[in-house]
């Protein structure tokens, strides 16, 4: 009886060590922040609108020179658009995201979330999306790449 106890206890805490959906999405949304906060081109944009709400023709046109219409300005300002939780032989979060760039257009992208690897990445739009690890490929190898793992883990 005792034996069949700890066995029935411990198929019952099998999956407890695996996060659950909100987990995942709440992880996926602190790894958002960092990736939009700690973006080197959104510090450059930052240091030309100085946090200024308002801005003169002259500091928005700096910020279109460096490609700023194209950064996210702030994590706190981008929201989920929509989220899916998707269980394949890795786990992962798909979905978009919509903020406002340091010119004040509205930015729309698509973004994977890899919980096992705790990384994520936002869908290339322009050549301002590319790290410096991507520096070599094009534009077009980048979202080519991006929609041939949209369309094998989120789907």
């Amino acid at each position: 009886m005792k034996t069949r106890g700890m066995l029935l206890l411990c198929l019952l805490l099998a999956g407890c060590d695996q996060p659950n959906d909100n987990q995942l999405r709440l992880d996926a949304s602190r790894q958002l922040q960092r990736t939009i906060d700690t973006s080197a081109l959104r510090a450059s944009c930052e240091s030309i609108a100085r946090g200024r709400e308002w801005l003169t023709q002259r500091t928005l046109h700096q910020l279109q020179q460096q490609g700023c219409q194209n950064v996210l300005r702030s994590a706190t300002e981008t929201n989920f658009t929509h989220t899916e939780t998707y269980h394949h032989n890795i786990t992962v979060v798909c979905g978009g995201i919509q903020g406002k760039s340091f010119t004040s257009t509205l930015l729309t992208r698509r973004f994977i979330y890899s919980s096992d690897e705790k990384a994520l990445v936002i869908e290339p739009m322009t050549d301002q999306d590319k790290t410096r690890f991507e520096g070599q490929k094009s534009l077009q190898q980048l979202q080519d790449e991006f929609n041939h793992q949209y369309a094998q883990y989120c789907q």
